[in-house]
């Protein structure tokens, strides 16, 4: 139990280093040392990214909760009054695979953070206003050519 505690305070500290704490530490000056020293670990870890960072701590949850479903450290009993005689199998069922769905699910995640090529805003924009409005179409296409050339760039140096 002592175990799960700390493993959920930890994982409430990434979650808000993630949504809220790194952006606001980047803005301190006094936080600077701490992300000159820590940014290598950010590119190996998570390349810098908080959404793969995020994606990455679902994955780990659920390899836990499966390694700790697996070895029995984590008990239905207590709950299994609750549920009806005929649905039993099917929840143990389905407890077994949860920590296995949560780790897809953070795999998934990742994988569409890797695909992603715009920001929101450009991507929202539906294809009419686009069409019936050549400034935003010159602007996404700018933005296409502009990412496209950035990111050859970036391969092209490492």
């Amino acid at each position: 139990m002592t175990f799960l505690i700390i493993l959920a305070i930890i994982a409430g500290l990434v979650i808000f280093y993630a949504l809220k704490g790194r952006a606001w530490l980047k803005t301190k000056p006094w936080a600077q040392g701490f992300f000159a020293l820590i940014e290598p670990v950010e590119i190996v870890l998570f390349r810098k990214s908080e959404t793969i960072l995020f994606a990455r701590l679902k994955m780990l949850t659920g390899l836990i909760l499966t390694l700790l479903t697996q070895i029995g450290s984590i008990d239905l009993t207590p709950i299994m009054p609750f549920v009806p005689n005929g649905w039993e199998p099917y929840v143990r069922v389905a407890f077994n695979l949860l920590p296995l769905i949560i780790t897809f699910v953070g795999w998934m995640d990742e994988s569409l953070r890797k695909t992603t090529t715009k920001p929101i805003e450009l991507v929202a924009v539906p294809d009419k206003v686009a069409e019936a409005n050549p400034k935003i179409a010159d602007a996404i296409a700018t933005a296409e050519v502009a990412k496209t050339e950035a990111v050859a760039e970036v391969k092209q140096a490492a």
